[in-house]
């Protein structure tokens, strides 16, 4: 792996984790839905015009459609279910979990396309896991309470981290397969169209964001592009579809970001169980980064 590689995937954590950051404030104001579909629709207006030079689009095949819908649909139900964690829940506690994707992402490699994972990468994807059921449970209010209660946010936090690790395996295999055009406007505008005509269906509100409002969605989208453009170049540096688990733990890294934005300007506090699992599941993407590197 080249230090392009590295330095693209740095990128890609950034800008996807300064987003993330700045979703917060405006899931509150718009509603998860809408701050979905106008991220996703703006960021693939953003990377639509330089998607153009990463290569053209062959002729499709009807597997190529199959995919590139599947890509749209897992898309928008990671950006969705991650917005509505982040509504619900403390950002510092969710993020981690929503970035532990890579976890499914080297599940999905080696199940689905066969990359090789070594039993020290086992070990890394335990201590995901045992992050997660650290953060999973509020201790203080279980010895307030027998009932029991679990994180806000979490269940939401667990599903997106499941469709962002179908979405970018089915992305990456898209990119090698058909070029990255296609696939890029598919995880975003097509994203963001899977969003729109089910909201109109389900009676959601969609009507753009005004005002700072429009302002922070613009920003995100602006992020957004700009992840998903160094995550395909970093593609095309790579050249081959083997390095999947690297690229999207890179990505995963994202959460270093978001929960530095949200400890240093919400003032976010956690319990030390959260801090706990916070700190595992940092150190256990950063220990599947260098592993897998």
């Amino acid at each position: 792996m080249t230090s392009a590689v590295v330095a693209l995937g740095v990128a890609v954590a950034f800008c996807f984790g300064t987003s993330d950051y700045l979703s917060k404030g405006l899931t509150g104001q718009v509603g998860s839905y809408r701050t979905a579909v106008y991220t996703l629709a703006l960021s693939g207006l953003f990377v639509a015009g330089p998607s153009l030079l990463l290569g053209v689009p062959k002729a499709l095949t009807l597997e190529d459609v199959g995919l590139l819908v599947g890509v749209a649909l897992s898309t928008y139900a990671a950006f969705f279910l991650m917005y509505t964690g982040y509504r619900k829940g403390n950002i510092a506690v969710v993020s981690p979990i929503v970035n532990s994707f890579p976890v499914f992402s080297v599940v999905f490699a080696v199940l689905v396309l066969k990359v090789s994972v070594s039993s020290d990468v086992l070990v890394a994807i335990g201590g995901v896991i045992a992050g997660i059921l650290l953060v999973s449970t509020n201790f203080s209010a279980l010895g307030a309470s027998k009932v029991r209660k679990f994180t806000p946010g979490l269940p939401e936090g667990i599903l997106a981290a499941f469709f962002f690790a179908v979405g970018f395996t089915l992305l990456d295999y898209a990119d090698v397969t058909m070029g990255y055009l296609l696939p890029v406007v598919s995880a975003r505008l097509g994203a963001a169209s899977v969003g729109f005509l089910a909201g109109v269906t389900l009676k959601q509100e969609l009507r753009p964001p005004r005002g700072r409002s429009l302002q922070r969605v613009l920003a995100m989208g602006a992020f957004e592009a700009g992840g998903l453009l160094c995550f395909s170049l970093a593609l095309i540096s790579s050249a081959t579809i083997g390095v999947l688990p690297i690229i999207t733990t890179l990505a995963g890294m994202g959460v270093v970001f978001t929960v530095g934005y949200a400890t240093y300007f919400y003032r976010e506090k956690v319990e030390l169980n959260y801090a706990l699992g916070i700190g595992m599941l940092i150190a256990s993407v950063t220990a599947l980064l260098y592993l897998t590197a």
